[in-house]
């Protein structure tokens, strides 16, 4: 599987249109990492050269997803990065929302005023086929640390384009004080469970089951459809999530009907879930990783209250959930590019994965840091197991033209989870949109 979608992404990489997909992006006991080899075999980095010996730029500019007040993980390992190298970062906060817009203006003139940005691995194929960003060239010691399944989400035709910071996929926890005074010693294992003891839950105050990610009903989609054993789209890029579909609506149509679901949820991307399980109001919650350390630090909770577990088994026998990754790229049209590729090693080094999660509760995208004395001390062995577990199961698909297909999806899912819409229709006339728009593309 994995060759079969490299080699197709070759084709898709060159298939499409340039001017189209441009205009379509602009659319709305782990190692140290000191001891990580460079390119050229050394350990670390020589102040004032690149990986490879030549000359370095002594600042860069870097665009982040939004203020580093609420980004203490990135902000502390700037720091470092800084310290140990002597290189400026000079920090640009774009808010989340505008990134993408920003950059894409700037790389439609070729402009040089970023060096590197941080953004999901969702934006890559529209970013790499309009040739707006230049390949890391990080060695196999340095991507050898990342599971297979990410690894796969950040390489185009052999080469890397972003290097992975941070990741944020699914997670499953409950109450287990509440669980057990309703007479139940383990969570629910798979959907039938979710739906039987979800209706015995559930009560005035109480949700047997709740999801989220963050306002996003495709994400909440794509994790569902991934338990149910579909994806999106074919190795070659054809739509085909109809059939696996029509499981995930009907299954949280079925919850939805049967007052397992909070009261007046109206969509797959509810938020505020997690303050709603911190608060008690909820048995058992699929939501974002972090939300277990935050709970965990929050009043009435505890280990003896907090419980997690892997997601429950979809109808296809996965309990995959959606990986959300957030990673470091550097610009094509940057004239500092061996200084923002050595900033990109730096920030996704074992050691600058371990520091973002004991600093800010991200989840590290090494599974080796889960074993880290440190992280073992700071957080239950069970958490960080099932974390680790998440993140070397967790999907995800890259796809050309991402506004435009997760809007299709999105204007479908939401009336049919509602009852509004029969479900085969509208995921039908989802794919159909989506047929239509890559073939007027040219990537079908």
């Amino acid at each position: 599987m994995a060759d079969n979608r490299s080699r197709t992404r070759r084709r898709f990489i060159t298939g499409a249109g340039t001017a189209g997909v441009a205009a379509l992006a602009g659319c709305s006991g782990g190692n140290d990492d000191s001891t990580e080899t460079t390119t050229d075999g050394s350990s670390g980095t020589t102040v004032g050269t690149t990986m490879s010996g030549g000359e370095m730029a002594d600042k860069i500019v870097f665009y982040n997803a939004g203020s580093l007040k609420y980004d203490p993980g990135t902000a502390e390992n700037i720091k470092r990065f800084e310290e140990e190298t002597g290189i400026k970062v000079e920090v640009n906060e774009v808010p989340w929302n505008n990134l993408k817009t920003s950059l894409t203006t700037i790389w439609r003139n070729k402009g040089s005023k970023v060096d590197a940005f941080n953004g999901p691995t969702w934006w890559l194929a529209d970013f790499v086929r309009s040739g707006w960003l230049e390949p890391i060239g990080l060695d196999d010691d340095h991507m050898g640390k990342f599971p297979d399944n990410l690894r796969s989400l950040v390489t185009f035709d052999g080469q890397t384009y972003m290097a992975p910071e941070f990741g944020k996929w699914g997670t499953y926890l409950y109450d287990q004080q509440y669980l057990s005074e309703e007479g139940f010693d383990s969570p629910p294992d798979t959907w039938d469970d979710v739906r039987e003891m979800g209706k015995q839950l559930s009560g005035e105050d109480k949700s047997g089951f709740a999801f989220t990610w963050g306002n996003k009903d495709v994400f909440s989609f794509k994790q569902f459809l991934y338990q149910a054993g579909g994806q999106l789209f074919t190795d070659d890029y054809e739509p085909t999530f109809v059939e696996d579909g029509k499981k995930v609506l009907n299954f949280l149509t079925d919850l939805r009907e049967e007052g397992v679901l909070p009261d007046g949820i109206s969509s797959l991307g509810e938020g505020g879930v997690g303050d709603a399980f911190v608060a008690g109001q909820y048995a058992t919650v699929e939501s974002w990783t972090p939300l277990g350390s935050r709970a965990l630090g929050a009043d009435g909770w505890g280990e003896e209250r907090l419980g997690s577990a892997k997601p429950p088994k979809g109808p296809g026998g996965s309990r995959s959930t959606f990986q959300d990754t957030n990673g470091i790229s550097v610009s094509a049209f940057s004239k500092r590019k061996e200084a923002a590729k050595e900033f990109a090693r730096f920030m996704t080094t074992r050691k600058s994965s371990k520091t973002n999660m004991l600093v800010e509760g991200n989840p590290a995208v090494v599974p080796e840091v889960y074993e880290d004395s440190e992280l073992q001390s700071e957080y239950p062995s069970w958490l960080l197991e099932d974390m680790k577990y998440n993140l070397q199961n967790a999907k995800s698909e890259t796809y050309l033209a991402q506004p435009q297909v997760d809007d299709y999806l999105s204007e479908q899912i939401t009336p049919a989870f509602l009852g509004d819409k029969d479900p085969e229709k509208a995921l039908t006339q989802a794919q159909d949109n989506i047929e239509r728009l890559y073939q007027d593309i040219g990537i079908l």
